[in-house]
């Protein structure tokens, strides 16, 4: 069977035949069937009680493998002890009970239970056998007959679960393919559509400023309101599909969407805490009412994705916000320590998503590090 047609057969393999096979239901209903097959077809030989008695053990145990591995082994060793112990002038076909917990230990990757066990029930299996054939050749062949036997089924339990170790790792693989995906579609929605959208509100935000004719500004406000409403769509699709990412820290997807820079500080402070840093802030008071709608926004994204490098980076020590605002312009710098050879810069919707959309908006961003101190810079203008 060729590698493609194997993972097609593992595709239509039915899901509900894959969870009754590790619910332990095949073992009992095998040991079952041989137990009856034993009592009803095969002619005891000795004590017809204690014939029952380890051919109930040997099935019995082999029954409860699935679920409970180590104890259906000792009961199918213990079994066949018995059975040494017990002299009988032909094998009995309970006997046969053993390959059950072999395969079922193997297929479950107890692989060390699985080798122990195959040993130990070939050494019995060998005793049991031997002493009923007759000549050395006969001795002989039953031993390697057992061995031959004991080992396929040996394979059998291995096979069976290096596919099952083969169907998970490509489920997670799968899974993975899909969550890059997901996150790919978010960075080139937040790379394209978000940036040009940011970039157009701000620019008529910038001509609001420069004309006086109301007709002007009325259209002016609708394309403002529209674009924002679009950027607002556009971050909740972001959000649906960064989801439940293990690789996305939930505050560099969410913080700087709060409604307010007080916000924004409040918690990037609190953040920092948790994390055994004092983030020390200097900014207006009034700092929300001094900048338009989209400078805010971008300020938001800058200070989540500065203090977020600090929470990865900053060595133990100070680290600082402070954010000035003039008529002109809106500039924060951040400052922390940095541990010698760490990389302070971020990837992905960090520090270089926060440059492009400060740049956007026609605005200066740099990240430097100088005597141990990174330092990362943000001007905003607000006029035309």
């Amino acid at each position: 069977m060729h590698a493609a047609d194997l993972r097609r057969w593992r595709r239509q393999f039915p899901a509900w035949l894959a969870r009754l096979g590790t619910s332990g239901f095949p073992e009992a209903a095998m040991a079952t069937v041989l137990f009856l097959y034993v009592e009803v077809f095969s002619t005891p030989s000795g004590d017809r009680t204690s014939v029952f008695a380890v051919n109930a053990l040997l099935c019995g145990s082999a029954a409860v493998s699935g679920r409970w591995p180590r104890l259906g082994v000792a009961g199918v060793i213990t079994g066949l002890t018995i059975m040494i112990a017990i002299p009988a002038d032909q094998l009995r076909m309970s006997t046969l009970a053993l390959f059950i917990p072999i395969v079922s230990t193997g297929m479950r990757g107890r692989t060390w239970l699985a080798d122990v066990f195959s040993i130990v029930s070939y050494l019995l299996a060998c005793i049991l056998t031997v002493p009923l054939s007759d000549g050395m050749s006969e001795k002989v062949e039953s031993v390697i007959v057992w061995g031959l036997a004991i080992g396929l089924a040996r394979i059998i339990g291995h096979t069976i679960d290096r596919l099952r170790r083969e169907t998970k790792a490509h489920a997670a693989l799968r899974f993975a393919s899909l969550r890059r995906q997901r996150r790919d579609i978010a960075h080139d929605l937040h790379d394209t559509v978000a940036y040009a959208t940011t970039t157009m509100i701000m620019r008529a935000e910038q001509m609001k400023l420069r004309t006086d004719d109301p007709a002007t500004q009325a259209d002016l406000d609708f394309i403002i309101s529209t674009g924002r409403r679009s950027v607002r769509d556009l971050r909740s699709m972001m959000e649906a599909l960064r989801r439940n990412d293990p690789d996305q820290a939930s505050c560099t997807v969410t913080m700087w969407r709060l409604v307010t820079i007080a916000d924004v500080l409040d918690e990037r402070v609190k953040e920092l805490n948790a994390h055994g840093l004092a983030l020390q802030v200097s900014a207006p008071k009034d700092i929300d009412h001094l900048l338009p709608e989209s400078i805010r926004e971008t300020l938001g994204k800058v200070i989540v994705e500065a203090t977020s490098n600090m929470v990865k980076h900053a060595a133990p020590g100070p680290c600082r916000v402070i954010i000035e605002v003039d008529e002109n312009a809106a500039e924060a710098v951040f400052t922390n320590l940095t541990e010698p050879g760490s990389f302070a810069s971020d990837e992905g919707l960090g520090l270089l998503g926060a440059a492009e959309r400060v740049e956007a908006l026609g605005g200066e961003f740099e990240a430097t590090a100088a005597s141990g101190t990174w330092i990362v810079r943000a001007q905003l203008p607000l006029g035309g």
